[in-house]
């Protein structure tokens, strides 16, 4: 689609913000892969677009410049989400390659990539090829599109957001621990969309036996973004006739334990892969950081509150997804939160407002430490 805008400075941004929409698209689609969008604007219309593809290949440079005339690209200006790839991929060439002989002009980037075989390098071929190179452009707002990608490179681990769906006075379940259904249809759907958005899924034995979730993606059309399952089942107490297993026989589910019981990890299902930890104190810690390894960038937390509150006790929480509803349970009903056993107020912990929105009768807030 071709866009025609008013020529104006401050179209920059709004070429930019049209690349970040691209990167938001592919978010949960590209596996290991940064999710990158770009655009392509030439006498002040936007003549192209692209993003990374399902799977992290090809790049979305790559994209974009294949379905582009020469002509079309001669003297054009790119706008791309994070710094072009200097190292190369199965075709032998990198983004940075492909964008030097292209015929673009200049290059407005938002984000270094923290990668070490392209950081810095990127830009450094770009330059050579004689193409004006504008970095750090709208960076702040970059940062976000990419955020669990930057913190897998920053602290070996994912970007962790817990989510719950919660009463107007902060409750998850009735005392008889019911839910159903504690937010709307709306916010539900909303739910499976950020399973589509993240790389992972975790939770716990305890939830899995309380609620037997299957734990997928079931909009329509983005069943296969369904993320990784992840399970902590510390004594090995599951089997194979929860939802969770009967859903995954396709693909393996990461399952973290601390059992010597040679009898359950016999007996356990077949499709999990059993990773054992025998650190119990850094249990939680070896859990992410194996998940980094394995280029989970964006987890997903879906648990109960003792479970939750343990990952907020251990730093281990970035961020939070809250879905308030307008229903009223009551003080017997259960908190998304155990005992944090702060002492002052200056102590309790506080949380940014970074995006909001309204579904029905509900209101979501994402809140980040």
């Amino acid at each position: 689609m071709i866009v025609k805008v008013s020529v104006d400075n401050s179209l920059k941004k709004y070429f930019m913000h049209q690349a970040f929409l691209e990167a938001y698209r592919a978010l949960g689609t590209t596996g290991k892969n940064p999710n990158v969008g770009c655009v392509l604007v030439k006498n002040n219309f936007v003549i192209g677009r692209a993003r990374t593809s399902p799977g992290g290949r090809p790049h979305a440079e790559e994209n974009l410049i294949s379905q582009m005339s020469k002509k079309e690209l001669k003297g054009s200006s790119l706008f791309v989400t994070l710094e072009p790839c200097a190292h190369k991929g199965v075709n032998g060439i990198s983004c940075a390659d492909l964008i030097s002989k292209s015929g673009i002009k200049e290059i407005y980037v938002s984000n270094l990539d923290p990668d070490l075989r392209t950081s810095g390098k990127g830009f450094e071929v770009l330059r050579k090829s004689r193409i004006n190179v504008y970095p750090n452009f709208l960076i702040n707002e970059g940062f976000n599109y990419n955020i669990g990608y930057f913190k897998n490179f920053s602290s070996n681990r994912p970007l962790v957001t817990l989510k719950f769906a919660i009463s107007l006075d902060g409750k998850i379940a009735l005392k008889n621990k019911k839910s159903k259904w504690i937010s709307s249809k709306l916010s539900r759907n909303f739910g499976h969309m950020l399973r589509a958005q993240s790389d992972g899924i975790m939770t716990t034995s305890t939830t899995v036996k309380d609620d037997n979730p299957k734990l997928t993606c079931r909009l329509n059309g983005l069943e296969k973004y369904s993320p990784l399952k992840i399970i902590v089942d510390r004594e090995l107490q599951l089997n194979d006739s929860f939802s969770i297993f009967k859903n995954s026989n396709s693909t393996k589910l990461i399952v973290y334990h601390n059992s010597n019981n040679k009898s359950k990890i016999k007996n356990y299902p077949q499709n999990a892969d059993l990773v054992y930890i025998k650190n119990k104190k850094n249990f939680l810690l070896f859990i992410l950081k194996d998940l980094s390894n394995r280029k989970i960038k964006n987890l997903l937390i879906e648990s109960g509150a003792t479970f939750g509150s343990e990952m907020i006790k251990a730093n281990l929480i970035d961020q939070i997804a809250f879905f308030r509803s307008d229903k009223i349970i009551g003080n017997d009903g259960l908190p998304f939160v155990k005992n944090l056993n702060l002492k002052t107020m200056s102590n309790s912990l506080n949380m940014k407002l970074i995006d909001f929105k309204i579904f029905d009768k509900d209101i979501y807030e994402l809140r980040r430490f």
